[in-house]
């Protein structure tokens, strides 16, 4: 223990210094509580996140930056890139503690995630799952190799790097509206939601009509991202 040599010492009346040590005490204790308290109150999913994946729950690594590119397209009457654009502003205002931020990118080497009109090649060599499309007006796949999602490689790359492909039918589609809410269905099982919607007005319902996550969509969102993950992304 450390001793001063110093002989002077500041000495405070009896009822000052109790005073101040009740004080401390209960600042301490306060303290101590605020330490034990959750800094996020996480609210109930209002459907199932796991609904499509057989109970399992996926998501991004905690503060994961994912890089999104969107395939280059001839200019139409409807703008996929712009749509992308939108559901990524979207989405990245849903989370409460950073736990990811989605980033457009430019660059298809370096995507997490790559956003395709069926109308262009497929953007990257298929992984160990099936991929089938079929006819789905939106489809998002990654493939799990046990608890991490398979890392594809996008045509033309020697890297390794994407871990989900969204493909889009953009036939189906015929305003910009109706494209904006597919993407931003679409970008929904990228982040995490492995499951749809029983509600028409949710994003996240089979056929959406909406073009931003309502409330019950982030409510699951936030959910299912103060929970372990079983799959990786």
């Amino acid at each position: 223990m450390f001793r001063s040599r110093a002989r002077s010492q500041v000495r405070l009346p009896a009822r000052r210094a109790r005073r101040l040590a009740n004080r401390l005490a209960i600042a301490i204790t306060l303290l101590a509580a605020a330490c034990d308290s959750p800094t996020v109150v996480r609210p109930d999913f209002a459907y199932d996140p796991t609904e499509l994946t057989g109970g399992l729950l996926y998501r991004w690594s905690t503060g994961a930056r994912v890089r999104v590119f969107v395939e280059p397209m001839i200019a139409g009457s409807v703008d996929l890139a712009g749509a992308v654009q939108r559901a990524v502003a979207s989405w990245n205002a849903v989370p409460q503690e950073r736990e990811f931020t989605l980033d457009v990118v430019t660059n298809r080497d370096l995507a997490d995630v790559i956003v395709y009109d069926r109308s262009t090649p497929q953007p990257v060599v298929t992984g160990s799952c099936p991929f089938n499309p079929s006819g789905a007006a939106g489809y998002t796949y990654f493939c799990p190799l046990g608890s991490r999602a398979e890392r594809l490689r996008p045509i033309g790359s020697t890297l390794l790097t994407t871990a989900i492909v969204i493909r889009v039918d953009m036939t189906t589609t015929v305003t910009q509206a109706a494209l904006d809410a597919l993407v931003a269905h679409e970008m929904g099982h990228a982040v995490g939601i492995g499951g749809h919607s029983p509600q028409t007005t949710d994003v996240m319902y089979t056929r959406p009509t909406v073009r931003t996550p309502t409330d019950r969509d982030r409510n699951t969102l936030r959910n299912l991202l103060g929970r372990a993950a079983d799959i990786t992304l």
